[in-house]
């Protein structure tokens, strides 16, 4: 993504979940990498949604590269089908890390 697509075909983005399943990064964290939004949920969790949120345009739009949206399509799926106070509440948790990255 960072390329402009040249060579990544999608961002490569996770969620606290996944970095977990792909190390245990998570093994003894201050965090909860299954909560997404209460007060020790996990950074990458609102990170994650923040981020495609923030990209849809460009993720789905008519300069996505193609076979992206496929991929990406399922992501918005996923965050289109909850509720607008779910969203809402991951995008102001993920502000608000954004604004206190010095105090994680």
């Amino acid at each position: 993504f960072a390329d402009g697509g040249i060579v990544g075909t999608k961002p490569y983005v996770s969620s606290g979940a996944y970095l977990d399943r792909m190390g245990h990064h998570c093994k003894g964290c201050h965090y909860d990498v299954k909560d997404r939004i209460g007060e020790r949920a996990c950074p990458f969790n609102a990170l994650y949604w923040h981020f495609h949120e923030r990209n849809r345009s460009r993720l789905e739009g008519p300069d996505a590269r193609p076979g992206l949206m496929t991929r990406i399509g399922r992501v918005y799926h996923t965050w289109d089908a909850m509720d607008a106070d779910t969203r809402e509440a991951l995008l102001n948790k993920a502000e608000r890390t954004l604004q206190q990255l010095n105090a994680l």
